[in-house]
Formats: structure tokens, C-alpha cells, sequence
């Protein structure tokens, strides 16, 4: 579990930088377009221009545009402080608590906390492959409630073989 969540920790890290230079252009560019709106706002009330219908379309964009790179910088500080939320420490913590479960848990409950972090097992000769996503369980061990995954429409390998659910030939 450590392994899995230091990658996902890891690439987080080596975005934050990314994410910090992107936050510093959104608020500048969010600052700028009061700046203009605030200046619009100051002509019409110092009677320099007259408000018409070319300037309240001018202003409707300028706030429309103001309040798309508000919801762009809501939508960073929501990513920033779920990634930080995913530390060494509480990764250990988590993988003790999840083997406690595991192995002093009721069968339903067991059962039941790893269906929530396991998307599929995949059984083959050669191999088991054990699936899951890694936000769902940096979710989990973050203590965000994920909502239930929906019925996926694409299943890889199903039927390979064709050896089941096969129409009569004619």
C-alpha cells in the first residue's frame, strides 16, 4: 500500500509546482479583471462614459470571465488540499488499521471494506492481478467518502474464449 500511494504522493509533489505557478497566473488574471471592472464601474459613475448596451455586454463578459478563473482556483485549493492530505504517517496508519481489519474483521465486513478499494480480480495461468483505483484508495485512507462506483460498460476480456453465452449457431 505504501508503494502504490508513494507513487500517487509522488506525482502529486511533482505537480504542486505546476499547480502553484498555474494558481499564481489565475489569481493575477482574476485580480486584473476586477481591476477592470472596478475601473469600468468608476466611468460610468464619474459620468466619462455612459452606460449603453455595448459596455453592459463588455461588463457581463468581464464578469463571466472573472468567475470562470474563480472556479478554476476553488477547483485547485479543493485538488491542493486533498493531496495533502496523504502523508507517510497516515498511509501507515491506514495500512495497519486495513490488515487489523483484515484479519480480525467479521467475513461480511471484510468482504465488504474490500470490495470498496478492489475494482476486479483478474485470474489467468499465468498470473493474478489485483485492480483498484489508486484515487479510491488514497480516498480511503484521506477519509473521503467516494460514492459507488457505476456499472462499467467495457470489460476487458470478457469472453475470450467464447466460452459462454454463445447464441445457436445456424
Amino acid at each position: 500500500m505504501a508503494i502504490i500511494l508513494g507513487a500517487l504522493v509522488k506525482r502529486t509533489n511533482t505537480k504542486d509546482a505546476a499547480v502553484d505557478d498555474r494558481r499564481g497566473r489565475l489569481e493575477a488574471e482574476r485580480k486584473d479583471k476586477q481591476e477592470k471592472l472596478a475601473r469600468l464601474y468608476r466611468a460610468i459613475e464619474d459620468g466619462i462614459v455612459e452606460l449603453d448596451d455595448d459596455l453592459k455586454v463588455r461588463i457581463a463578459t468581464i464578469k463571466q470571465e472573472r468567475d470562470i478563473v474563480q472556479t478554476s482556483l476553488d477547483r485547485i485549493h479543493v485538488q491542493a488540499s486533498t493531496s495533502q492530505e496523504l502523508t507517510p504517517d497516515r498511509i501507515a496508519a491506514f495500512a495497519k488499521l486495513a490488515q487489523d481489519k483484515l484479519l480480525k474483521g467479521e467475513a461480511q465486513a471484510r468482504r465488504a471494506y474490500l470490495r470498496s478499494i478492489i475494482t476486479r480480480i483478474e485470474v489467468s495461468k499465468e498470473k493474478i492481478r489485483i485492480i483498484g483505483d489508486t484515487n479510491v484508495l488514497a480516498g480511503a485512507v484521506s477519509g473521503r467518502k467516494d460514492g459507488p462506483q457505476n456499472v462499467r460498460g467495457y470489460v476487458r476480456n470478457w469472453r475470450a474464449l467464447q466460452e459462454s453465452n454463445l447464441w445457436p449457431q445456424d
